[in-house]
């Protein structure tokens, strides 16, 4: 199967491999990353070949990558065919080490029924550039809400970094 990446990047801050998936017709005010919004840019690659070179590529980090984020762009902007195989490929490859994050501005009762099968925390809503959260806080605007998968909070124990290295504002629910 195919899909188009805009690119990816680590971020030690967050303990993140970010990856950025292209193409999003949300169109949000003030998007953090305009240039993921083309169906047809970033590069169109392999997705299993593509997660096993993520794979090789942030094993060497060790413990210093806990999270895998599928951001962009928006997966879920996707055919809903490319978005549940690449989905199902990241938690495949990935669920056992890292936890997975999805970031979509989809609301929350328009979250398709299988997410919760591929991740463990979704951070949900379109960007409102005109309710905003104050700098520095997580998620930006105020009308997102972040996501817990129940299986993910009564397994990982990791769950409480999550809240040590930024400060969470707004709705956390657990799913």
């Amino acid at each position: 199967m195919k899909i188009r990446i805009a690119g990816t990047e680590y971020s030690l801050k967050n303990k993140s491999f970010e990856i950025y998936v292209q193409g999003c017709y949300r169109k949000c005010p003030g998007c953090h990353n305009p240039d993921t919004q083309p169906f047809d840019g970033g590069k169109e690659v392999d997705a299993a070949e593509f997660c096993k070179d993520v794979l090789n590529k942030i094993k060497p980090f060790g413990n210093l990558i806990q999270n895998i984020y599928v951001t962009g762009g928006d997966i879920l902007c996707q055919k809903d065919s490319v978005a549940k195989t690449f989905s199902s490929l990241v938690s495949y490859l990935f669920a056992s080490n890292y936890t997975i994050w999805l970031f979509t501005g989809a609301e929350e009762k328009d979250l398709p029924y299988w997410v919760w099968d591929c991740y463990d925390v979704i951070k949900c809503g379109s960007f409102d550039i005109n309710n905003l959260n104050p700098e520095g806080t997580f998620p930006a605007s105020k009308n997102q809400k972040l996501l817990f998968n129940n299986d993910y909070r009564e397994t990982n124990p990791r769950l409480e970094d999550l809240f040590n290295d930024t400060e969470f504002v707004g709705e956390k629910k657990w799913k």
